[in-house]
């Protein structure tokens, strides 16, 4: 089989670990690179040129408009024109049609991704980010295209008891998700600087498009330190919250897939909060808690919209914690938050605005974009949404544990530990050589 990884930053480490496994069971292997400061040392690379001056017309698909509006340059580090998603388009569909993949693996988090992601789509080419499952832990699933949808089955499967205590420990959150354990991740002072050097040079020899300035990086932090600031000054503890209906709305952090892709076109946190508050009657009140690592979240539209609606949203500090915010909320609404698993596991109301594989659970309620929460909330009121039963919780944790497989996947930055666990590394391994048997 002809595969084909698509180069993200310190992933490419891990792609490339399992590239060459795959090459010793008898695959063509190839690489696709965007940033040419971290191209593996395979034999098959292909290197995206840098962008020159755009020759081609403007033509906004809605698969390019739905790129541009997930694209963090343009969202969030001052990248004013989108010319080189076009530039950057033209040369990616040259280059599949070279390598005319049979798969593909990559993230579905940068530009250069979602455009991969799209040629694949077009000529039916099978894409798979592989990613966190988040729960059950030391698990991931391979997630088709740009989406939440898992492709592939380990059929794995836990005992009846096991997985009834599973299913209450991830309701009651005494059971995190993988990217919560923080003993594998802490970067040394070394591999930090090394890390800021690699991408300074990388910027400079015309990597523009991932990376701002280091000049750029500095303003936008201090622009969002201060935004958080802000925020911290009008907000308020758990302690503050009285007898009355609350919904809350988790903060997911940004930039992030997991939101800006896989939410779209929920990923404006701020229009999100705008269309859960239209939906509010008397009584009931909007808490918002944002994310304890906040980064470009907290944006100026949705300070503004806070301070404007003192007595319909609640803004929690960066303190606050969520088991203790836990008993006082009557429902949550979020887009693609880990909290929507917890919810199903605990029969906590939740409302999700985007799709993945909890929509299909019953007491979980999926909304489009013209449809309105009120109906919810008054089923909620009225005792009447669903409730899943434990037989349920068991099935969802099995499905859960079917479409995924164990191994955490690291990278050789930020999750490094992980790729030097060599036991880590064989599950990896055989993961990935059983999902190319599905394919």
């Amino acid at each position: 089989m002809r595969v084909l990884f698509v180069e993200n930053r310190y992933k490419t480490a891990l792609w490339e670990i399992i590239g060459h496994e795959l090459e010793k069971e008898g695959h063509e292997v190839y690489f696709l690179v965007q940033n040419h400061m971290f191209k593996p040392s395979m034999e098959n690379v292909k290197l995206l040129p840098y962008p020159k001056k755009l020759t081609k017309p403007k033509v906004y698909t809605p698969e390019i408009k739905k790129i541009i509006q997930a694209d963090r340059g343009l969202n969030y580090f001052g990248i004013k024109s989108d010319d080189f998603i076009f530039w950057y388009e033209d040369k990616i569909e040259a280059i599949i049609d070279e390598i005319n993949p049979d798969l593909v693996f990559g993230e579905s988090t940068l530009f250069h991704e979602l455009l991969v992601i799209k040629s694949c789509k077009k000529r039916d080419i099978r894409y798979l980010h592989p990613s966190s499952c988040r729960y059950p832990k030391n698990r991931f699933s391979f997630y088709n295209y740009d989406t939440l949808t898992p492709f592939g089955f380990s059929n794995d499967k836990l005992s009846i008891e096991d997985a009834k205590e599973t299913a209450h420990a991830i309701g009651k959150r005494l059971a995190l998700p993988d990217y919560m354990n923080v003993s594998k991740t802490a970067i040394s002072n070394f591999d930090f600087l090394k890390d800021k050097a690699r991408l300074t040079l990388g910027y400079y020899l015309g990597e523009k498009y991932n990376t701002p300035s280091p000049l750029k990086k500095r303003k936008i932090n201090s622009y969002y330190q201060k935004q958080i600031h802000e925020w911290e000054k009008f907000a308020v503890g758990v302690e503050d919250l009285k007898d009355q209906f609350y919904i809350l709305y988790p903060m997911q952090m940004q930039p992030e897939a997991n939101i800006d892709v896989w939410g779209y076109p929920n990923n404006d946190q701020a229009k999100v909060v705008a269309r859960v508050l239209a939906d509010l009657g008397e009584n009931e009140k909007l808490v918002i808690k944002p994310n304890p690592k906040s980064k470009y979240e907290i944006s100026s539209g949705l300070l503004k919209l806070v301070k404007e609606n003192p007595g319909k949203i609640i803004a929690l500090n960066h303190a606050s914690n969520m088991k203790e915010l836990w008993p006082y909320i009557d429902l949550v609404v979020t887009v693609t938050g880990t909290i929507s698993i917890e919810c199903i596991f605990d029969n906590k109301p939740v409302v999700m605005l985007g799709q993945g594989i909890q929509t299909s659970q019953d007491n979980c309620v999926y909304l489009d974009q013209n449809e309105s929460i009120k109906p919810v909330i008054n089923s909620v009121k009225k005792g009447s949404f669903p409730i899943l039963s434990e037989d349920k919780k068991v099935d969802f944790l099995q499905e859960l544990m079917a479409t995924s497989f164990r191994g955490i996947n690291g990278d050789g930055l930020h999750n490094k530990g992980y790729m030097e666990d060599e036991a880590n590394l064989a599950f990896l391994k055989e993961s990935f050589k059983k999902i190319i048997l599905n394919v």
